[in-house]
């Protein structure tokens, strides 16, 4: 039983060290919401957020450093179905704005938009 000590304590320094250290992402799908954090040094506008190739959501602008929450059943496809968490999972997210400088801004999670 010693000599299992060792390892287990190794194995529990790793497991903390790995979970401690996650760098911020630009983009992050938990918990039933979509969070997208303006991480460049630019503010945006034409703010769209894709969810599955599908639901979008949008916002007017998002400044530099600031985040944008939206609960994923707020994401509305075309016709105006709305993008429903018990019968379907986000497997990608497609943000797409405009900087200050005119020039457009692109960031995707999981799988790439078909567009």
């Amino acid at each position: 039983m010693d000599r299992f000590v060792p390892a287990l304590l190794l194995t529990g320094l790793l497991v903390v060290s790995a979970c401690g250290g996650e760098e911020p992402q630009p983009i992050v799908v938990a918990s039933g919401r979509i969070s997208v954090t303006n991480m460049t040094d630019t503010a945006w506008t034409d703010v769209e957020v894709w969810l599955n190739d599908y639901y979008r959501g949008q916002a007017p602008a998002l400044a530099v450093g600031q985040r944008l929450d939206m609960p994923i059943d707020r994401f509305v496809a075309g016709y105006g179905q709305r993008f429903n968490p018990k019968k379907q999972s986000p497997y990608g997210v497609q943000v797409n704005a405009r900087g200050a400088n005119g020039k457009p801004i692109r960031i995707i999670w999981g799988k790439a938009r078909w567009r």
